[in-house]
């Protein structure tokens, strides 16, 4: 009995000796290495092969890091539990990873954190409730298998937390190590400027963590005061003679709305090599383009982040100074405000609006764009009587009206962001034929038929939306520039070889207008666009459209990035050395919408509240005492809320699915 009391708390616990756990993680780092490997490449064994043996400096790295995070776990008396719960992470962070490359090509990012409640706001379109349910139910499963693990887990009695944490530091500082070293040598680049190429050619483990704390942009080597002052000098002898519209009744043509329109995964399909459709999916703007001029626009982004290309087009901002993976639209432009075409135009006595058929909130548009300049958004929640695509998107053809009723409500000349979104994936694996969809007879290998036919079926939609525009445009009364571009390709397993413009990142724009004005449309980056278009117009703008005006369109030299990367650096986080230490930018006092929303009459009887006034939508919400109501949509006029008594006042507000309210009427008071 002695011995069996003995024996009992032994078993008990934890006994690994030093020399086995030594040889343990280094084993588990490359087995787990191997697999998020395995599922960054798509599940493609022969590309895993390739990578470990083609670049097996840049595994062992990769592997170095999963080590490194494993030896987390000696520093716990639960080792085992803390071991296989850093396992499962890199798993989960692999499973992740595969699934996000596959629907948008676009790899995971640290940052991509940020936009969970974006991410999840998505989730019906891209997965069925199957599927659904079965991730919720996998996340559901890991929690508890960590529960039980901890719960369950034998522990060691004693060890020595000096030696483990002196470990522990000393695998992180060799990471840090090789990971400067390498980055001084070359052997890693100093910035991730094609993320794609990044994950595929350096491993996920390394650029999974490398994006850790990449927000902002750091500050350049060669930034000061006297180079920034020099840039600024420069500026002003470079730039030449503008011609600056005199804004008068009899001289309009000087003053000409200006909009640009944002066509979501738009491309045209007949640069794919070898690709052969029944007919062509977007015959206007190919028209537009072989009849305007046009050129192709090189953008940010790829299967996704339409927010990035918006950013480069509005602000004249390369993206590649910021965080890999960084979304501007969720970090700096929460709280700045910057320069942007529309603080350009506005200073030119334009209003300045921005339109897009999906919700308000996301990308957090209804907070970044009064930093942006804007004076109206009218998004999803303010458009009336829509329609909407099997997959849940707003149809673009009721953005001709949106756009036609913004020019025709403002007393001044306007600037107009349009986003378009019917065109959005997810692009289904299985396509059922209809009557009257474009057929697809060929396409290169390795690209999946299905999606792809789904694909250039939803774009027609979109060429039709445009082909409307245009027409509509084009006996409007007053002069008009459209520019019109695709913002990224879609995710559908092209490579750049399949391309005839050699790259993914190549979509293209069109300039036209109805009133006979010659522009140029040279191969542009997206942070050249705006400038581009506003020098032919002879309007100049703020620091970045200036010295963008100041170079030839197609210059992108080392010089010239190094010196847009300090003004950039000195505009959002350094001393403001251009603005002399202040920015001249501040808020809009943007409103929802375009017209107002207004509430005329309202009568309760019968257990009902119906609502008379002007402008409503389907999002409109009675809301009583604070909370929202439920509430029936009739008419852009009429509304009705259920309600078991009468209340003594109420307003309606607009509220977004995410129950963010984005705007309010002022209260009303119910009559007897």
């Amino acid at each position: 009995m002695s011995k069996n009391q003995n024996r009992g708390p032994a078993r008990r616990h934890e006994s690994v000796p030093l020399g086995v756990r030594m040889i343990q993680l280094p084993l588990m780092a490359l087995i787990l290495t191997l697999l998020v490997e395995f599922l960054n490449r798509g599940m493609d064994m022969n590309r895993l092969f390739a990578f470990v043996t083609g670049r097996p400096m840049y595994f062992l790295y990769s592997a170095l890091i999963v080590l490194t995070s494993l030896t987390f776990s000696e520093l716990f008396k639960r080792r085992r539990a803390v071991l296989c719960t850093l396992s499962l992470g890199w798993v989960a962070l692999g499973i992740v990873q595969y699934m996000v490359i596959k629907d948008r090509t676009q790899p995971f990012c640290s940052v991509d954190i940020l936009m969970l409640k974006d991410a999840f706001s998505l989730i019906t379109i891209y997965y069925t409730w199957p599927q659904i349910i079965l991730m919720f139910g996998a996340g559901f499963a890991i929690i508890v298998a960590i529960v039980l693990m901890f719960s369950r887990m034998r522990q060691r009695r004693r060890y020595n937390f000096t030696a483990s944490l002196l470990t522990v530091v000393g695998f992180v500082l060799l990471c840090f190590m090789f990971s400067a070293l390498g980055v001084r040598t070359g052997f890693f680049p100093r910035r991730f400027e094609n993320l794609v190429d990044a994950y595929n050619d350096y491993g996920f483990p390394t650029c999974f963590c490398f994006t850790f704390g990449q927000q902002g942009i750091s500050r350049p080597e060669s930034y000061t005061a006297e180079a920034v002052t020099q840039i600024l000098e420069d500026i002003d002898d470079d730039g030449g003679e503008l011609t600056y519209p005199v804004f008068d009744e009899d001289d309009n043509l000087n003053q000409p709305n200006v909009i640009f329109v944002q066509l979501e995964s738009f491309f045209d399909v007949n640069t794919v090599i070898g690709g052969e459709f029944s007919a062509d999916p977007t015959p206007t703007f190919n028209r537009l383009c072989k009849n305007f001029p046009s050129g192709l626009l090189h953008v940010p982004t790829i299967g996704g982040g339409t927010a990035n290309t918006e950013f480069e087009v509005l602000t004249g901002m390369n993206l590649d100074f910021f965080g890999a993976g960084e979304y501007p639209y969720n970090t700096i432009l929460q709280q700045e405000a910057v320069e942007s075409v529309c603080t350009d135009l506005k200073e030119h006595g334009y209003a300045a609006t921005a339109m897009h058929n999906n919700s308000g909130t996301f990308y957090s548009r209804n907070v970044v764009y009064p930093n942006l300049g804007f004076d109206h958004f009218v998004s999803l929640e303010y458009m009336q009587d829509m329609k909407y695509t099997d997959l849940g998107w707003a149809k673009d053809a009721e953005l001709t009206g949106e756009i036609l009723r913004a020019l025709e409500t403002s007393d001044a000349r306007d600037l107009v962001m349009c986003i378009t979104v019917e065109s959005h994936g997810k692009y289904a694996d299985t396509y059922e034929p209809r009557e009257g969809d474009i057929e697809v007879l060929a396409l290169p290998e390795g690209v999946a038929l299905a999606p792809f036919q789904n694909f250039i079926n939803v774009l027609p939609a979109t060429d039709d939306f445009l082909k409307d525009l245009i027409h509509t445009l084009a006996r409007f009364d007053e002069p008009t520039v459209v520019v019109a571009y695709g913002d990224h390709l879609p995710a559908l397993e092209l490579t750049s070889e399949m391309l005839s413009t050699g790259s993914l990142y190549a979509s293209r724009y069109v300039i036209w207008n109805n009133y006979g004005k010659e522009f140029e449309a040279p191969d542009l980056q997206a942070y050249r666009l705006s400038a581009n278009v506003l020098k032919q117009l002879g309007f100049s703008g703020g620091v970045i459209c200036k010295y963008h005006q100041a170079a030839d369109p197609t210059e992108t030299g080392e010089d010239y990035l190094d010196r847009l990367e300090q003004l950039q650096y000195d505009i959002l986080y350094g001393d403001r050395q251009v603005f002399d230490g202040e920015t001249p930018y501040q808020p809009a006092a943007m409103t929802m919408g375009c017209v107002p929303i207004a509430v005329t009459d309202a009568v309760y009887e019968y257990g009902r509240l119906l609502v008379t006034g002007e402008n409503f939508t389907e999002f409109s919400r009675v809301v009583i005492g604070g909370q929202p109501v439920q509430t029936a949509y009739i008419d852009s006029n009429h509304i009705i809320a259920p309600l078991e008594a009468r209340p003594e006042t109420f307003t309606v507000a607009q509220i977004a699915k995410d129950d963010t309210v984005l705007s309010e009427t002022e209260a009303w008071e119910v009559g007897n």
